[in-house]
């Protein structure tokens, strides 16, 4: 009786018989259970287990018939075999429901302490994400109106500060312009154009020239301009690069609030405005 007939005697289950065939073909090819290990990727102690019968400790079913199906390719164990001691150690659901399962002590096939694998939901993964963009929309929405905010602030309070310097302009900036006889028989007719960036038409301004004040604006300004009878004709903020025209009504009194690049013209004359640190000035044009 040779040693495989022997330790088939005393085999308990298929597991333990299946354990001892590799080993034993192990031996013969001359591997130890390191060189094993390296080939399968496994630890060496799985191997140890998988020789002695004994799957305590080990993964879920499935990957334990993996593990023994390459051990045995790799000791060339005949395929015919192998496929019978694994369906002897894992039968199919039918097989086990007619109790032949019944054979193989549950304590070998102990699966309880095998670490159960979870997978990190995806979904939680996708509402992180959308979060994510959400918060830098939010962000730089903010930050947009935050700016938008700043510039309107800035802006206004420059106004302000035009309103608030063209109320203090001294007198001594104040520059008078008389209008000659000519221009006071020809005083008959009020026109005013405030739009912004206006386009004049040049035909009538052609023929309004010998009466007309016009005063081109050149950065964001307050204006206001007051006609003989006291009447306002315009008194509000206006863009750059704007031109207002009047006609018929002098004298006019013309208040600027910021006056670079600003310039006026009466019966087609300039007209000095007159500098000071305020860059404001309030000028009465065709006046004796």
């Amino acid at each position: 009786m040779n040693d495989q007939t022997r330790n088939s005697e005393h085999a308990q289950n298929p597991a333990e018989e299946l354990g001892i065939l590799l080993r034993q073909a192990r031996v013969q090819k001359g591997m130890s259970v390191g060189e094993v290990a390296e080939c399968l990727k496994l630890p060496a102690r799985q191997i140890e287990a998988i020789e002695s019968g004994s799957y305590d400790g080990m993964p879920e079913a499935v990957f334990v018939k993996g593990f023994l199906t390459s051990y045995g390719r790799l000791l060339d164990i005949d395929k015919a075999e192998l496929k019978q001691y694994l369906n002897q150690i894992f039968p199919s659901r039918r097989v086990a429901h007619q109790n032949v399962s019944s054979n193989i002590p549950a304590g070998d096939l102990n699966f309880q302490h095998a670490p159960v694998r979870r997978h990190f939901p995806r979904w939680i993964i996708g509402i992180v994400i959308v979060g994510v963009i959400a918060a830098g929309i939010y962000a730089w929405q903010s930050k947009s109106s935050s700016e938008s905010a700043k510039q309107s602030a800035s802006s206004s309070q420059e106004v302000s500060n035009q309103v608030a310097t063209v109320s203090d302009v001294a007198a001594s900036n104040i520059r008078i312009v008389p209008m000659s006889d000519s221009d006071k028989a020809g005083s008959a007719e009020n026109l005013t154009t405030s739009n912004d960036n206006l386009n004049i038409n040049t035909q009538e301004t052609s023929t309004a020239t010998e009466q007309a004040l016009r005063i081109n604006i050149g950065h964001k300004s307050w204006l206001q301009v007051t006609d003989k009878n006291n009447q306002v004709l315009i008194s509000q903020v206006v863009s750059a690069g704007s031109i207002h025209e009047f006609k018929g009504a002098a004298p006019y009194k013309v208040v600027i609030g910021y006056t670079t690049d600003s310039s006026i013209q009466f019966n087609g004359k300039n007209i000095i405005i007159p500098e000071n640190k305020k860059r404001t000035a309030a000028i009465t044009v065709g006046e004796n």
